[in-house]
């Protein structure tokens, strides 16, 4: 019995040897190339598609208020098994294993690789030559705001700008210039080539005016004032947007409005019932015993809740406030309080076309109060307290129901910077803005340690995930971590 096995053995082993080299030479007829797929523009259309999946907020609690809004003086969050993600970020505790970063990170780049692809491939495509250019414009945009939503966590990151890669490429992170010059000659071209309204009349892709609020949005970040001013008014001179003041002002993100011409740069949910592409933020924050306008809809463990100092900036009649949630009727007919920092968010209210934990409220990355507000600030940093700076506060203002000012109120430039601050959280809580704006005037870490946490200067930034450190050596972490 034992001879036979050897023989078998030597057999099986003599057979492989003799046809190896025909298995790897073998013809391959199931995968598929890039030049076997872009034949078409509509091919490259597919792939471009797919960026935009990489960029919704299928659950607007990770990236949008855990990483940019629980960590400053808007929101909190309790129970649930998300609180083991919230906790950290909130505490300014968290490190480079945080899974909510290294999610972020991965999608980011897997956008910009779907970009490249896009970019790589549609030279050789035939067809219309416009819808062509839009293609190439809107996956350069895409890339782009890709990396700016990189370097508003981590600070600069490896430029990659082609989908040709080695597994042994180890790129290194751009410096501070190199990553700003790509962004702004980025979204520069992109501003070239965009149209006004939305490519292809599909609402949602990237148009001219977003191209430009994104370079505006950079330039402030980095603050240079001169650019942000000039590039804000850009926006304003294309003569297409303006503010919501047809009602009250929390209606802009009802159903009926969310698509109304304050927006310039959104991520769209899917309005399909059933679904698994749609905003899932409220059942996150309403508090059990809720009844929903629209049922049935699961209540989360979560409790995403608002702050009541912030709650405390708003005038009685800022009509901003009917965004928020303060008490509510259960089944029972008993009216709950919800008391002191338990106030929730529902900026982004129930729509009727919604499955059990999903609605179709669409995501704003731009808004052209966020253009009016820019400009304001950068003129006030660029001259001073001046008459410009408070007009457009005022438009704000005016939208929201409140008293508008004049510049003899505010008794210096610095006071109405403070100002304008506490009315860009008013405006703008819920939406992804308000760490980038506090690190900005250089309060992030000031206020947290105000309300006790263990922040220090090197926070500004998170850490680079620790996967990728580990994947790629020639990955510098960020200071402090």
């Amino acid at each position: 019995m034992k001879k036979y096995t050897i023989l078998l053995f030597t057999i099986m082993v003599l057979c492989f040897a003799t046809s190896c080299e025909d298995l790897l030479e073998e013809k391959t007829y199931t995968a598929l190339q890039p030049s076997d797929f872009f034949n078409r523009l509509e091919d490259a259309e597919i792939t471009l598609n797919a960026i935009y999946g990489e960029l919704r907020y299928s659950d607007i609690t990770r990236d949008a208020v855990t990483l940019q809004e629980v960590c400053t003086d808007i929101h909190l969050e309790r129970s649930g098994g998300i609180f083991t993600f919230n906790e950290p970020i909130e505490e300014f505790v968290w490190t480079s294993s945080h899974q909510w970063l290294r999610d972020d990170w991965e999608r980011r780049y897997r956008g910009i690789f779907k970009a490249n692809v896009v970019l790589d491939n549609l030279d050789p495509i035939t067809g219309d030559e416009q819808r062509k250019a839009e293609i190439r414009a809107e996956a350069v945009f895409l890339r782009a705001f890709n990396y700016f939503l990189l370097y508003d966590k981590f600070g600069p990151v490896p430029l990659v700008t082609t989908s040709v890669t080695e597994v042994t490429d180890r790129p290194a992170r751009a410096s501070e210039q190199e990553m700003i010059d790509f962004m702004v000659s980025e979204f520069r071209d992109a501003a070239e080539v965009l149209p006004l309204t939305p490519p292809r009349d599909q609402y949602g892709r990237p148009t001219k005016g977003a191209a430009l609020t994104a370079l505006t949005k950079l330039y402030m970040m980095i603050r240079d004032w001169d650019n942000a001013a000039a590039t804000a008014l850009e926006v304003m001179n294309l003569g297409i947007y303006d503010l919501f003041v047809e009602g009250n002002r929390t209606e802009l993100f009802s159903p009926d409005n969310q698509r109304d011409n304050e927006f310039i740069f959104v991520s769209v949910m899917s309005n399909t019932p059933n679904n698994d592409t749609g905003d899932g933020w409220l059942s996150h924050v309403v508090p059990r015993g809720y009844q929903w306008q629209y049922p049935p809809r699961q209540i989360f463990a979560a409790e995403y809740k608002i702050r009541s100092a912030f709650i405390d900036t708003f005038e009685p009649e800022d009509e901003r406030l009917d965004a928020f949630l303060f008490e509510f009727v259960n089944a029972d007919g008993d009216t709950i309080v919800l008391g002191e920092d338990n106030a929730r968010s529902l900026k982004y209210p129930e729509y009727p076309n919604q499955d059990a934990s999903r609605s179709s409220d669409d995501f704003p990355f731009f808004r052209y109060a966020d253009v009016l507000l820019c400009r304001s600030e950068a003129l006030n940093e660029l001259n001073g307290l001046n008459q410009e700076s408070v007009d457009l506060l005022n438009m704000i203002r005016d939208a929201a129901g409140v008293e508008t000012f004049l510049v003899d109120d505010f008794s210096s430039a610095q006071e109405f910077k403070q100002f304008l601050l506490a009315e860009r959280g008013r405006e703008f809580h819920t939406e992804a803005l308000r760490r980038q704006d506090l690190i900005r005037h250089g309060v992030f870490i000031e206020m947290a340690i105000e309300r006790g946490k263990s922040a220090q200067d090197f926070h500004v930034r998170y850490p680079i995930p620790i996967t990728e450190i580990e994947r790629n050596p020639n990955l510098i972490q960020n200071d402090g971590y």
